[in-house]
């Protein structure tokens, strides 16, 4: 497990932007991403800790989230991932953190076009 761990860790800190797809699951996180984060958060290689706490050590990198969902939850307290993923990559130390949001793609025809659609803008904006 540590070896799988480290190799991990060393494609984390090779990398200069991150990107996840990041499905709803039950209101949560995927488990898949949840094990990433627990075999990534390893104290001296991605976090240390201080007297004032912990401090991330995988400052500088850039991180998009592609968030899908069946639902409309951003913004609401039903959106458990947002606030999750934030603050777990903010405590590795990546505080440049951009999601994008696909929502409503299981309500309707028309809510799956337009929250593709609202996706794409974003997208297009981060790419522009």
């Amino acid at each position: 497990m540590v070896a799988y761990s480290d190799a991990l860790i060393g494609e984390l800190k090779q990398a200069d932007v991150i990107v996840l797809g990041l499905p709803m699951y039950n209101f949560g996180v995927p488990s898949q991403l949840k094990a990433y984060f627990d075999h990534i958060a390893r104290a001296g290689e991605t976090f240390r800790y201080t007297a004032n706490g912990p401090v991330g050590l995988l400052q500088g990198k850039r991180a998009y989230i592609f968030a899908a969902r069946g639902g409309l939850y951003a913004g609401t307290a039903l959106d458990t991932q947002t606030n999750y993923v934030r603050d777990f990559l903010r405590f590795v130390g990546i505080e440049d953190i951009e999601f994008v949001y696909a929502e409503g793609l299981a309500i309707s025809p028309q809510s799956k076009a337009s929250g593709l659609a609202a996706a794409a803008t974003a997208i297009e904006r981060l790419a522009a």
